[in-house]
């Protein structure tokens, strides 16, 4: 349902809702809470909790609510509210109702934050972040390379990491959340189409991959933190997403090639009939290689494979922004 409500409870700020329609009401139920004079409807203490997802799913309720007319204008629905769907007209303070278009994500403990941590402010115990503030010197590495970007920077610390307290899981109603460990086995389905691209986006450099070689890549699991990063920059999904991070669609590329570079090996030609099922758009012309761009798909197949390192695919994503990067363009090798 997408309501928010564990992203509100988090002590931590772990757990990031985003909207496609902002200023929309998401149902989550903090306005009634904070209402020191109650003129928010709310089902909290009516109904008995195992009936709350019901009603939540439901949603009449909340469709029908309104502030009511003993309101005192305190503001504070209006100053606490996560999604900025109350606002002030006429004297009144109003809902604004909607389909938000919300999609949730949350911390994945993947560590990557605490690898990256200069002065180890951060530290991965027990399966969850430790901060120590007075460590912290706000470089924002943390912030940078979280794959989910939930960390940010708050006031004299880092926020957003999970310390698994459990307040999330507790508190949603249509029980959606659990606890629970992920694990990945390194397997890479049979569609991989030998690109490169997971192994040149692993923080880690657990995945390793040579062209020349490997029929795909291999995965060494003692290095994997489970970040994810490799299955989300996939181009054809060959390496399935476990947890919550957002496929990233390839919205633009470009490709360019250094002929004074070029040996004429072919083996960016090779690569491209794999990826392409046997019909390249990488070829050799006067023994120097060119692209049909109207072929290319973007993988960066011919890159990874190039030993003279004079191909340079430059890759554009949507905005569902995964770490690894310091932005959502992509440069092979």
């Amino acid at each position: 349902m997408l309501c928010g409500r564990c992203r509100n409870i988090c002590p931590t700020s772990a757990i990031k809702l985003d909207t496609e329609e902002k200023g929309v009401c998401t149902n989550c139920n903090l306005c009634a809470e904070v209402c020191p004079v109650k003129a928010i409807d709310s089902f909290e203490g009516k109904i008995k909790p195992e009936e709350i997802g019901l009603h939540y799913t439901k949603m009449q309720s909340y469709n029908d609510r309104k502030i009511k007319i003993n309101c005192v204008n305190c503001m504070e629905c209006y100053e606490q509210c996560p999604a900025n769907a109350i606002y002030y007209e006429e004297g009144k303070l109003l809902i604004k109702k909607g389909d938000a278009g919300a999609s949730i994500i949350n911390c994945s403990l993947c560590s990557l934050c605490a690898r990256v941590c200069p002065t180890n402010a951060l530290k991965f115990e027990l399966n969850r972040i430790k901060l120590i503030p007075d460590f912290c010197v706000l470089c924002g590495e943390c912030v940078r390379v979280c794959p989910t970007q939930t960390m940010r920077l708050k006031d004299r610390y880092p926020e957003g990491a999970c310390v698994m307290c459990g307040r999330c899981v507790k508190s949603c109603p249509v029980g959606a959340l659990s606890i629970k460990p992920v694990s990945w086995n390194g397997s890479i389905e049979d569609d991989c189409i030998r690109c490169g691209t997971c192994s040149k986006a692993c923080p880690t450099s657990a995945i390793t991959f040579d062209p020349t070689t490997m029929d795909k890549p291999e995965v060494d699991l003692s290095k994997c933190i489970l970040c994810e990063i490799c299955a989300a920059d996939c181009p054809v999904d060959a390496i399935k997403i476990k947890c919550n991070l957002p496929e990233r669609k390839l919205e633009k590329h470009s490709i360019k090639i250094n002929q004074s570079l070029c040996v004429g090996c072919g083996l960016c030609v090779d690569a491209c009939k794999i990826t392409l099922k046997g019909d390249p758009a990488m070829s050799l012309k006067d023994g120097l290689a060119q692209v049909n761009e109207m072929k290319c798909i973007g993988c960066g197949a011919c890159a990874t494979t190039c030993p003279a390192e004079c191909i340079r695919v430059v890759k554009i994503y949507d905005k569902k922004r995964v770490a690894g990067q310091a932005s959502d363009v992509v440069i092979l090798p």
